[in-house]
């Protein structure tokens, strides 16, 4: 499954997150988000740049997907603003991983009963299982591993492995690497699901983007999601020819007598 990511990078303009909701209703994609930040950053952009989107939008964008079957979720980081949107019953969420001490946010997000996506960040194992356990069921959670760096050293993909056997959750991986090397390695280290933040740099080429960086180009998505499907079956072949070997072994084993 591959879950886009809008973020802030509708600056704020309802016309420009129209934009990537229509591209989103209208692509072979189920699931979107959209994220808010916390009452301080906004704060700090005010005078510049109005990051928020209107209360009405999100119900609109919600009736609009449910029509198509498709799911929107709702990236969160802080209680208070979160409080704003509480009325609105989003698909899942996503808690991002400045918020994972957050136990009021947690407490608020437990109280939805919907999935809940928890970004990890640089989180430690503990800062996790105390997250974890502040929820009452566990089977809502999925875990999504994200490296906060644009240095290969850092990526650490082996860790999406580490996490699914330490906590029995599902894990994903959450791209904020500067090309798709990454997101294609993660699936040979085991993610089950993807989320990748979008933009629209075709129409706006100018444009640098709160996520500019690892954000995919929208025009290029259907292509990204060809290649990771080609490497899902490449892996799959793999395993299962190692699998037939294993099996072969086995019966090997069995016949001979001791």
């Amino acid at each position: 499954m591959i879950i886009l990511e809008v973020g802030i990078n509708h600056f704020g303009k309802i016309n420009d997150a129209k934009k990537f909701l229509n591209f989103f209703l209208n692509s072979q994609f189920t699931h979107l988000t959209f994220m808010i930040h916390t009452n301080k950053f906004y704060e700090n952009f005010k005078k510049k740049i109005d990051f928020k989107l209107n209360n009405t939008f999100y119900q609109n964008a919600l009736f609009l997907a449910h029509k198509k079957k498709k799911k929107i979720g709702l990236a969160v980081c802080d209680h208070k603003s979160f409080q704003e949107l509480s009325s609105i019953k989003f698909d899942f969420y996503k808690l991002l991983s400045i918020g994972i001490d957050n136990r009021s946010l947690v407490k608020q997000l437990d109280n939805t009963k919907k999935e809940i996506f928890i970004s990890l960040g640089k989180g430690t194992d503990k800062k996790i299982k105390d997250c974890i356990c502040c929820f009452s069921k566990k089977k809502k959670l999925k875990l999504v591993y994200t490296s906060m760096s644009y240095n290969p050293e850092d990526l650490n993909l082996k860790r999406i492995n580490h996490l699914k056997k330490k906590f029995n959750l599902s894990v994903g991986y959450g791209n904020h690497y500067h090309n798709n090397m990454a997101i294609m390695l993660s699936i040979a280290y085991g993610s089950e699901f993807i989320f990748l933040y979008i933009k629209d740099s075709l129409n706006y080429p100018k444009r640098v983007y709160p996520d500019h960086n690892h954000a995919i180009e929208i025009s290029h998505l259907d292509e990204l999601k060809n290649d990771i499907e080609d490497v899902k079956k490449i892996i799959k072949v793999y395993k299962n020819k190692n699998k037939n070997k294993m099996k072969i072994k086995i019966n090997e084993i069995k016949k001979i007598k001791y």
